[in-house]
Formats: C-alpha cells, structure tokens, sequence
C-alpha cells in the first residue's frame, strides 16, 4: 500500500477499568479501528488488559507489555522492533531511553496543576514541572 504509515499507540491503561484514561484509550483505538483501514496500527496493551481488547481490524495488533515499575524499559525495547513511523504516548511516564526517528504524539489530559497546583509540597510540586518541561524538551 502507498503511504502507509505504522503507528504506535500506549495503550498500557485501556477500558473503563482504568478509568478516565482508560476510556480516552479504548474511545480513541476503537474508533481508529471503524475510521482507519489504510495504516498499520500497533497497540501496546498491558498483559492485564489482554483479554479486554480483540482487534477487529486487520491492520491493528496488540502487542502485550507488563505493567510494571519497568514498563517504560520494557515498552521501549518493544517500541525499537517496530520501526515505527509515529508513536503516541497517552500518558506519563514515556519510556526513558526511547530514541526514534519516529514523530512522537503525547497527550496532555490536564494542565490545570500548572495554574492550580494541587501540591502543597514544594518538592512535588518541583518535580511535577520538572517531569513536564523534561518532556516538552524533546519535542
């Protein structure tokens, strides 16, 4: 096919099981699967979540990380055989180590800690805008 493009998506939290971002996740696969036929799609599901997403677009498969305080090492090897063309991270933290001349998607679902932060620590509140401005830097 011309121009297809293979594209990666974390889904480490997917499904009403996780919640807001879980539904984010699911909502955004399961219509990609409906809209997009063209394009080659990865999914980076956590082994938890197996059972809770079946492709049912052949050009989508799921591809099982678990979750763990290792996911960002984890995902990042998985990411590196794929030889994507974009990756889309849907939440933090990214994989620490990924390097890839993939154009990279990150969603922010909530910017309000930055005009109302909600730590009332100041060392939280110091990494949490660390964590941020780190990654808008490799954009």
């Amino acid at each position: 096919m011309e121009n297809q493009k293979k594209i990666g998506i974390d889904a480490r939290f997917f499904g009403p099981k996780d919640k807001g971002f879980g539904r984010y996740v699911q909502n955004l696969v399961l219509n990609l699967e409906k809209k997009d036929s063209h394009n080659l799609y990865f999914i980076f599901l956590n082994k938890l979540r197996d059972n809770d997403y079946v492709p049912k677009n052949k050009n989508f498969k799921k591809i099982l990380v678990s979750h763990n305080c290792l996911w960002p090492i984890k995902l990042d090897k998985k990411l590196r055989q794929g030889r994507l063309d974009i990756m889309h991270f849907t939440c933090l933290p990214c994989p620490i180590f990924y390097k890839n001349n993939a154009e990279t998607v990150f969603t922010v679902h909530d910017l309000i800690w930055k005009n109302f932060p909600p730590f009332k620590n100041p060392k939280k509140k110091k990494k949490k805008k660390e964590k941020y401005k780190r990654k808008n830097k490799k954009e």
